[in-house]
């Protein structure tokens, strides 16, 4: 499935398209900055996820301009959001000394009680 956008100024009526792929993908990125700054107690404007959500605006914008540069050639989409999506984490992380946190923000602490480790044989009498 493609996202349809048309082109401004244009007399044609052209238009470029965008898969959900390219909607997806940085949007587990996003997904994933959200779930970060709710996991450690963060306020919205202090977070990963304003800026994540930001470089994938500018990630779009940057694709929609090299697109237009190269006149209408197809763009991989990815190729501009995932760097300035992961790329803004990263740096972020780093800045914060945080890397090591975002790295292991999806392990427990302890396993939760309800899980099994090791699958242990039933007794059948």
């Amino acid at each position: 499935m493609l996202l349809r956008f048309p082109w401004l100024f244009d007399p044609w009526g052209g238009y470029s398209v965008i898969g959900f792929g390219d909607i997806i993908l940085p949007g587990l990125v996003l997904a994933f900055s959200l779930r970060c700054d709710w996991l450690s107690n963060r306020k919205l404007c202090g977070g990963y996820f304003p800026w994540a959500m930001s470089a994938y605006g500018l990630g779009l914008v940057t694709t929609y301009i090299a697109l237009n540069l190269m006149d209408a050639h197809g763009q991989p989409a990815l190729l501009y959001t995932v760097p300035f999506t992961l790329g803004t984490l990263l740096v972020f992380g780093h800045r914060r000394g945080e890397l090591k946190h975002l790295w292991r923000i999806g392990e427990p602490e302890q396993p939760c009680l309800h899980v099994q480790l090791h699958s242990q044989p039933s007794e059948r009498e």
